[in-house]
């Protein structure tokens, strides 16, 4: 029987497509090495260095299934200062996240730099910008691969929680990266540099919008701001 015809790529969706598959060709080779090693100790520390490269071929696997469902929208690059998924990368993952969880309340954390304005008029905006770039390094090394991180705005940073837990569950996160984001070495930024952030959680009921559980979030986060910030707070 003669091999059916290949299909025609759909050229709305070759840029979605090929950024799947470029991340999954940055993934093979950490795979390999993690295969290559027998010391359990060491597939530890190879599979701590995975998150980074599975996070960015589920973004990417993320944005794949939101644009063959709507018109096509404006390439986006993620944030160019910290390497995260942008608002509109945001959204696309959490309505990938909605159809794959219909039925389930999912949990949204809104992060956010307590002072940065602080650092810039005491250092500069470029020690701010360092600043935001390693809590989005804290970021990634506190999230599991499923989890979708973005930088929403400035200094607020949004974690997806990629799968259904309970409100105690993501309050625990939310406090595990508090003191990530505290307790990270902040004298390497900046000698008597000490950043704090404070964080608000929601739940995403089924059937919300994105916008509706993060004002819910970003509620808690301003009571958590009142309240003398470094802390977090939840929101119903």
């Amino acid at each position: 029987m003669a091999a059916p015809a290949p299909i025609p790529p759909d050229t709305a969706l070759a840029p979605a497509l090929d950024e799947v598959l470029a991340a999954c060709a940055a993934l093979a080779p950490r795979l390999a090495g993690l295969q290559a090693h027998a010391d359990p100790v060491v597939q530890r520390q190879c599979l701590q260095g995975l998150s980074p490269a599975l996070h960015a071929v589920l973004l990417a696997l993320a944005r794949l299934e939101a644009e063959g469902a709507l018109p096509a929208r404006a390439e986006g690059s993620g944030d160019a200062l910290t390497g995260l998924a942008d608002r509109a990368e945001l959204d696309a993952a959490g309505a990938a996240l909605g159809r794959q969880y219909p039925d389930t309340p999912l949990m949204v954390l809104a992060a956010d730099v307590d002072h940065l304005r602080h650092v810039n008029d005491a250092w500069s905006p470029a020690v701010g910008d360092a600043v935001l770039q390693a809590v989005a390094g804290v970021l990634r090394a506190q999230s599991r691969p499923q989890d979708v991180l973005a930088r929403a705005d400035g200094s607020l940073f949004v974690v997806a929680l990629g799968g259904p837990v309970s409100t105690t569950r993501a309050l625990l996160v939310a406090e595990r990266l508090r003191a990530a984001i505290e307790g990270h070495a902040w004298d390497g930024v900046q000698a008597g540099l000490r950043v704090t952030a404070s964080i608000g959680v929601a739940a995403r009921a089924p059937g919300e919008s994105l916008d509706e559980a993060l004002a819910r979030a970003g509620a808690a986060l301003q009571e958590c701001k009142r309240a003398g910030r470094n802390q977090v707070r939840a929101r119903a």
